[in-house]
């Protein structure tokens, strides 16, 4: 798809072998960002790969965001809002469960069966 260029920028939220192959995708001076581990495993990065071809890793994580940078979040609320509020921004809906029924909302992230978010509604 990029006539073997490669891609400028990957969002890694598997990790692990999925990482590596990642990485054998990645343009000189690509970026990768590993942002979440859904495959449970972790991945070697090649540093004489990156020196060799420009390319960078960065991890991000919004947990760890919020607590040493919040000032961040403050910074980019309005605009995250507006665009959520002119339907810019589309967020799908997997499932709803009554409120009484957490626990099988829980048990579906858990088993990583759904694509999009599990609203409780009260």
């Amino acid at each position: 798809r990029t006539g073997g260029r490669g891609a400028d920028v990957i969002l890694d939220s598997l990790g692990g072998s999925y990482t590596a192959e990642g990485m054998t995708c990645l343009a000189p001076y690509g970026r990768m960002v590993a942002f979440g581990n859904a495959s449970h495993a972790y991945c070697q990065v090649d540093t004489g790969a990156l020196h060799a071809s420009c390319r960078s890793v960065r991890g991000f994580s919004i947990g760890s965001t919020r607590r040493m940078r919040p000032a961040w979040f403050g910074e980019a609320a309005p605009e995250v809002l507006a665009s959520l509020a002119a339907g810019r921004v589309k967020i799908p809906i997997a499932a709803r469960f009554p409120l009484m029924e957490a626990a099988g909302a829980h048990e579906l992230l858990e088993q990583r069966k759904v694509t999009g978010k599990i609203i409780l509604e009260v």
